[in-house]
């Protein structure tokens, strides 16, 4: 959305609640009811929309609106889809540390059946995480483009 599009889309909305699954169980982006399109002539100053929870902070702080935004959104939305649950207050905590200490057995959705005998499968549950955790961090100009989360996702 925001590097094959011109102008790029920003969807503004990316949570649990706006992912739809086929029969596959892929995931699709759906409501693109908040969608904003990005001017390069514009300041792009935006009311702050979304769900809460998902919304970037920096989007709270200065109404401006970047692909940024949406790559904070998707890093909550992975580490609620690795834990089973949304993140909440281990956002905060989870902003200024990287994986360092934690384990799979600590982040996982409990009510799953743990990956007991598939190393890969472990292996690439830590690396959504890890993502994830580089989509969160407290510098918004640190965060990976959406592109680069693509394709970290798909080696």
């Amino acid at each position: 959305m925001h590097h094959d599009c011109s102008p790029p889309i920003i969807h503004r909305d990316i949570s649990s609640n706006n992912i739809l699954l086929n029969k596959e169980m892929e995931g699709f982006v759906a409501d693109f009811g908040a969608l904003k399109l990005l001017d390069p002539n514009s300041s792009d100053q935006t009311v702050v929309v979304g769900t809460l929870g998902y919304i970037a902070p920096e989007l709270a702080y200065n109404i401006i609106v970047k692909e940024k935004c949406d790559v904070y959104s998707f890093g909550v939305l992975a580490l609620e889809t690795v834990g089973g649950k949304h993140p909440g207050d281990l956002l905060t905590s989870l902003n200024y540390s990287n994986r360092e200490g934690a384990t799979l057995e600590s982040i996982f959705d409990k009510r799953l059946p743990y990956p007991t005998d598939d190393r890969q499968i472990k292996i690439e549950i830590l690396r959504v995480y890890d993502v994830a955790l580089a989509c969160i961090r407290m510098d918004p100009n640190s965060h990976p483009t959406m592109r680069n989360v693509s394709q970290e996702l798909s080696k």
